[in-house]
């Protein structure tokens, strides 16, 4: 039978099989195939990154520069199969999902290759025999070299954090996020990575001195507790030694600052406004971040806290050099303990304890205050939770290290976090990216922060909500400024271990431009048992030449609360300030207390209202 005399229904039935054929050719090469090339590469990409470890951990860097090499290999095959579904930008619903993953794809083979080029040959040029002066010869030679390269290299870095910032939030698989990979996590990273830029770029980069390339680096990492808010971010609870040599994080030993505060011989007299609510003789390390040299209160700056800090640490007799201090908060521990799963952390009684990022607070000023331990060991918990955390951050998962460079890169973003080096240009950079908590000199405009200073040694900022308004009007030629703050605390007094919640008792600061002057600062409270609350002992003002600010500061006191039953304390400060001439009231720098989670503002220039919430230094244009 001739091909056109076939039966029509036979014709159909050929047309068909040829179309399905079509269709099932187009699947296969638009689904099957790069979804069978994304699987092969993600399992390729865990055996790689597992190799890389066990190149790490085996100080096989020539090996490691390897694995970096195939690791980028990998995630090349991943972008390429991906390219094989790019039908789905032509999707409404599945282009974000598309753009995102060739974001993620085509910047990780980017930064995996640029640091595969520079960093292995360092690494390996510090493990390398011979004597000391050619060993240091060497690796002076290597790090050079490496930021020659990474010089080079900055554009391709600079590529691959325009594609990441790119990435739609809204667009992105939840188990990936549950992962440690979320879309503000992984745009925090890569800014972060690009800040850091300059220090990893020219001769003699920054980064390398301060990992203790060609010399050892040694830096005390101090914990604040800011549950007892002080003006760098609360009560210096625990300490640590943090050494670095040639690029290796050494052995990180941790103790209770009292172990310090034993053997400091430096002993001036306390602050007056401090001297009020806290009975001691002299003053000490511990409290270091609450006054400058003995006399100002309240110095929200840390540099000049840092001061402090070194003229107690420095009359310690053999107490071995540090080259810089690190501070983080409570808040950045919690994230730390939920970002590799909890914590196991043994006790003195035998027993272990399991933190969360939930429950970490309460459990260690449980350990600290409602077991009657004594004062010499009663605060060991921290330092043992401290050490079993730097363990496992440093030794994590992928995922759970995903997380926690997440963690870190935010958290240096909102003073969780905050750095002094020794090194002037270190330092310089930490200025530069306000990594530092440190109150700008000179602000081309207004300048708000208030500082709250927790005085009672208890922790009820735990349940503090606190908030403030700036309200500023022209009358008359001049610029009246009303800074409103206040406080309402939900946690109870039940008078039994642990100590948590007492009568609150502050120093608070309204920090303003240089030739501000107090017009009046008012208080009252209300709540609670209804006895006490307001201002007492008289107002302060002093002009910080350090900062080229002027403090007006009081003590504050809210009522106890001593049951459920009990309505909330509640208190509120207002300060009323006449602004210099020549201040802009239309560019306002508002400074959040480190130490403060997130703080809600409201700012009104002239009728003109802004409603934030402070998480960071910000700057306000009406």
């Amino acid at each position: 039978m001739a091909k056109d005399d076939r039966p029509p229904k036979r014709r159909r039935v050929r047309r068909r099989m040829r179309w399905g054929r079509f269709f099932g050719f187009l699947i296969f090469l638009g689904v099957v195939l790069p979804l069978l090339g994304l699987g092969y590469g993600a399992w390729r990409l865990d055996s790689d990154v597992h190799a890389l470890k066990s190149d790490y951990h085996a100080r096989n860097f020539v090996a490691m520069a390897s694995s970096l090499q195939q690791a980028g290999g990998t995630l090349g095959i991943m972008r390429s199969a991906s390219l094989l579904l790019g039908w789905m930008d032509a999707v409404p619903v599945l282009r974000g999902y598309y753009l995102n993953g060739m974001s993620v794809l085509t910047a990780a083979q980017m930064d995996v290759h640029a640091f595969g080029d520079a960093i292995p040959p360092v690494l390996d040029a510090a493990e390398g025999g011979g004597s000391s002066a050619a060993k240091t010869a060497r690796v002076s030679q290597a790090v050079s070299a490496a930021g020659l390269k990474m010089q080079q290299l900055e554009p391709q870095l600079l590529g691959a954090n325009r594609q990441i910032q790119s990435m739609n939030a809204h667009r992105w698989p939840g188990i990936l996020s549950r992962k440690g990979l979320s879309v503000p996590e992984i745009k925090a990273v890569s800014d972060t990575l690009i800040r850091m830029l300059p220090t990893m770029t020219g001769r003699h980069p920054i980064l390398a001195s301060l990992m203790g390339f060609p010399n050892p680096k040694r830096y005390l990492l101090i914990f604040e507790n800011s549950g007892e808010l002080r003006a760098t971010g609360g009560f210096m609870t625990a300490f640590a030694y943090v050494p670095f040599h040639n690029g290796k994080l050494g052995k990180i030993t941790s103790q209770n600052i009292q172990t310090l505060d034993t053997q400091v011989t430096y002993r001036p007299t306390p602050p007056t406004v401090v001297g009020l609510y806290l009975p001691v003789l002299y003053w000490h390390l511990r409290d270091a971040n609450s006054a400058v040299a003995g006399t100002n209160f309240g110095m929200p700056d840390v540099p000049e806290a840092v001061h402090n800090i070194y003229q107690f640490y420095n009359s310690i007799p053999n107490a071995p050099p540090v080259n810089g201090v690190v501070f983080i908060d409570t808040w950045f521990v919690d994230d730390l303990i939920g970002d590799v799963g909890g914590l196991n952390v043994p006790t003195l009684r035998g027993k272990t304890v399991h933190l969360t990022a939930q429950n970490a607070n309460y459990e260690m000023e449980y350990m600290a205050e409602g077991l009657a331990l004594p004062a010499n060991v009663r605060k060991l918990f921290i330092g043992t939770m401290m050490k079993e955390l730097m363990h496992d951050v440093f030794h994590g998962h992928t995922s759970e290290l995903l997380k926690v460079a997440g963690t870190i890169s935010l958290a240096l973003r909102h003073e969780h976090v905050m750095m002094y080096f020794n090194n002037p240009k270190a330092e310089q950079f930490v200025a530069n990216q306000n990594w530092g908590g440190i109150i700008p000199q000179h602000v081309n405009g207004d300048y708000v922060e208030v500082i709250d200073e927790n005085l009672l040694g208890h922790k009820d900022n735990y349940w503090m909500h606190e908030s403030y308004d700036v309200n500023i009007k022209t009358e008359n030629g001049q610029n009246i400024e009303t800074v409103t703050v206040h406080w309402r605390e939900t946690g109870i007094d039940t008078g039994k271990p642990p100590y948590l919640v007492v009568p609150y008792h502050s120093w608070v600061s309204v920090f303003a431009p240089p030739g501000s002057t107090l017009d009046s600062m008012t208080a009252t409270a209300s709540g609670g048992n209804g006895a006490g609350g307001g201002i007492d002992s008289g107002i302060q003002v002093t002009d910080d030449t350090v900062v080229n600010k002027v403090e007006f500061g009081a003590h504050m006191n809210l009522p106890a609360r001593l049951s459920k039953y009990q309505p909330d304390a509640t208190g509120t400060l207002v300060a009323t300030i006449t602004l210099p001439a020549g201040v802009n009231i239309n560019h306002i720098l508002l400074q959040k207390q480190p130490g403060l989670k997130a703080e809600p503002v409201t700012v009104t220039v002239n009728g003109a209202t802004r409603h934030i919430v402070l998480n960071s230094r910000t700057w306000l244009t009406f």
